[in-house]
Order: C-alpha cells, then sequence, then structure tokens
C-alpha cells in the first residue's frame, strides 16, 4: 500500500490549489549491525524502497556474507538492477559511503559509532536516520499477573542472548509482588539451555565476540563490587565460545555500571520500588530512550505511565518488538528518526509543496 502512503495530500489554503506531493531523496547509504543482519536490513530497506529509493548497504564487518545474499535476494525477485546493492569493508568503508553521492544515510548500531556516522553526515549536509542503543526499563506494578510479566521478562532479556537494542535491560518490580516475581523469574531463566546457537535445543547462545564476554563480565563484577546480590549466574561459561550464564541480580545501585550503561548480553538487574512513581523516576533515568514495557492490569494507569516515560516506543503487558506497522525509534542517545509504517518512509522523502494562484496581485511575500 506504498502508493496510498505516499499519495499527494490536498492542503488548505488561500491559494486556488494546494497540495504536498512526497518524492523520493534519491539513493540512500545504510550502515547496518551484526546482531540482527537480515531484519534490520529488511527493516530499513522496505519503506525506503517503497518511496522510491535505491540502497546501498554496508553490512558489519562480521556478517558480510548476509549483506551479499541479501542483494542476491532482490536480484533474483526480478526487481529493478542495482536497487539494492551491497559494499563490504570495515570502518573505512562506511566513512566512503558516507562521503560519497548519496542523498542521506541510515545506521543502526551502538551510540558511540553512531555520534560519528552522524558527526560526518552533518558536515556533509547528509540527512540521517540513527538507531542506537537502548536501555529499556521493564517495569512491573504491584498489581501485575506476575506468570505473565516472568514470562515477559525472560524474553525481554534473554532472547538473541540479550543482545538487542530493544531488549528488556533494567528491572523495576513492585515492593509488594517483587518476592514472587524474583522466585518464579529465578526458577525460569534456570531451566534455559545455554549452547550452540545453530540448535533447536538451545535458548541463549554466546556473545558475539570476546569483547562482548569481557564488557558484560565487567559491568557484573562492577555491581557485586558496589554490593549487588547475584541471585543466579553471575560469571563466563568454561568451554569453548564467548557464553555466559543467564544472571539475575538485585539490590542495584543507580551509581553501577549495570544502571547507567546498555548491558548487552544476558544480565537482569532487579530494583525493588515502592510505588510507580519510583519506577518512573528510575526508569527515565538514563541517556537511553528507545524502549519501555510496562506490566499491568489497570489500563488507564498503564496509559498515565506510558505518557511520562521517556522513550519512542512503550508497550503495555508485552515486550517491546518491532512491528511493520508501528514506527521504531528512539530519543535521547537512543538516536533520532525511525523506521517501519508510513513515518518510516517519510524519512526518505521530499515532502514538497505546491500552490497554484491566479495572479499576483493580493498575496503578501516574505523572502
Amino acid at each position: 500500500n506504498g502508493d496510498s502512503l505516499l499519495a499527494d495530500e490536498v492542503l488548505n489554503t488561500d491559494a486556488r490549489k494546494s497540495f504536498l506531493t512526497f518524492e523520493p531523496l534519491g539513493v540512500i547509504g545504510s550502515i547496518m549491525p551484526w546482531n540482527f543482519p537480515y531484519w534490520q536490513a529488511l527493516r530499513f530497506a522496505a519503506p525506503c524502497l517503497m518511496a522510491g529509493n535505491v540502497i546501498v548497504m554496508k553490512p558489519a564487518s562480521v556478517t558480510m556474507q548476509s549483506g551479499i545474499e541479501i542483494e542476491k535476494a532482490f536480484t533474483e525477485s526480478g526487481m529493478p538492477d542495482g536497487i539494492f546493492q551491497t559494499v563490504v569493508g570495515s570502518v573505512e568503508s562506511a566513512n566512503h559511503l558516507i562521503d560519497s553521492d548519496v542523498n542521506a544515510v541510515t545506521f543502526t548500531g551502538s551510540t558511540t559509532a553512531g555520534a560519528k556516522v552522524g558527526q560526518r553526515a552533518a558536515g556533509n549536509l547528509k540527512k540521517c536516520v540513527l538507531e542506537l542503543g537502548g536501555s529499556d526499563p521493564f517495569i512491573v506494578l504491584d498489581d501485575a499477573i506476575i506468570e505473565k510479566a516472568v514470562d515477559g521478562a525472560v524474553k525481554g532479556r534473554f532472547i538473541n542472548c540479550g543482545q538487542s537494542c530493544v531488549a528488556s535491560k533494567r528491572f523495576f518490580v513492585g515492593k509488594n509482588i517483587a518476592k514472587d516475581f524474583i522466585e518464579l523469574f529465578i526458577k525460569k531463566a534456570s531451566q534455559l539451555k545455554v549452547g550452540d546457537p545453530t540448535s533447536i535445543e538451545t535458548d541463549v547462545g554466546p556473545l558475539s565476540n570476546k569483547g562482548g564476554l569481557e564488557t558484560i563480565s565487567g559491568i557484573v563484577e562492577d555491581a557485586k563490587e558496589k554490593g549487588a546480590e547475584i541471585l543466579l549466574g553471575g560469571s563466563k561459561i568454561d568451554s569453548k565460545g564467548y557464553f555466559y550464564q543467564p544472571t539475575i541480580l538485585t539490590n542495584v545501585k543507580q551509581n553501577m555500571r549495570i544502571a547507567k550503561e546498555e548491558t548487552f548480553g544476558p544480565v537482569a538487574p532487579i530494583t525493588v520500588v515502592e510505588n510507580e512513581s519510583e519506577a518512573v523516576k528510575l526508569a527515565n533515568d538514563t541517556e537511553f530512550g528507545l524502549g519501555a514495557s510496562i506490566w499491568t492490569k489497570d489500563l488507564a494507569k498503564a496509559e498515565k505511565i506510558s505518557r511520562r516515560i521517556e522513550s519512542g516506543i512503550v508497550s503495555v503487558n508485552n515486550v517491546v518488538l518491532s512491528d511493520p506497522r508501528i514506527p521504531f525509534g528512539g530519543i535521547k542517545h537512543s538516536g533520532f528518526g525511525r523506521e517501519l509504517s508510513r513515518y518510516g518512509i517519510l524519512e526518505f522523502v521530499n515532502i514538497k509543496s505546491v500552490r497554484f494562484y491566479d495572479n499576483l496581485s493580493h498575496h503578501h511575500y516574505v523572502e
């Protein structure tokens, strides 16, 4: 339904005829991450192509083959030649792509790398969409259905070994249900099978690289040194590969790295809160603003809380997911711009206004 989403929009002005038209920008340069190499690329590509643009994509250096396969799929589908092209390489290749004749740039990845991409794109006066990191709060109110909230917590934290920008990364649980929630969370997380990511028997695979393993290990050690209590896991797994135990900890303080940094791994820090006001205050005490989830039977209360959360996405009684029907993106250090839905399409079009007048005699002009 791209045609209907991009149909001319009639405007009510003093002119005889006024409308907006939505035109493609041209060639869009795309720099994509490693954690969901196919979905991340297609999530950007679909609305971009629907708008009439063409794409030059650089996949992450550790998932280059995925980009090649996506280009191959577009070619074999019978779409016009060159509509989707892949370039491979390192950071230097990404810089060349930004500096080339592309008309705009989109980037998905870390906040640090995104800042560099944004600066370089701005230096070339090119529009940029940045989909960056997150530290999504998972708020469980006292009236939540505990079993459903725990199922959401296990899914939201441990899928893809926690290596997702919209993973649930900070857990705030009402004091009246905290004991029951934590006990069930530990029980279900302890049943997760860690192992070969290509096996259908596996629930939690490895971290992507040694650096990621060392980072998550360092974050947990910092929390332990500052008083956090490890309830489950808490260490590397002594086997071939970059495996870390599914981990749950409590007594989390705001001066800990785990409360401030993006935890890209299978670690769930829990803070017991007095009420929803404290939960919202702590949820917003972060440089990130991508997603959030709220668990409660009181939907009116959930709506009020959702309007107080500083994020681009809020999900009530479910984890945060990317959905083609819903705009995806964040605020603060989680980036700017949107992917998916009509709003994702509009990121990469020229919104042109057109007005028709009978003559010049009765109109005022400002230059």
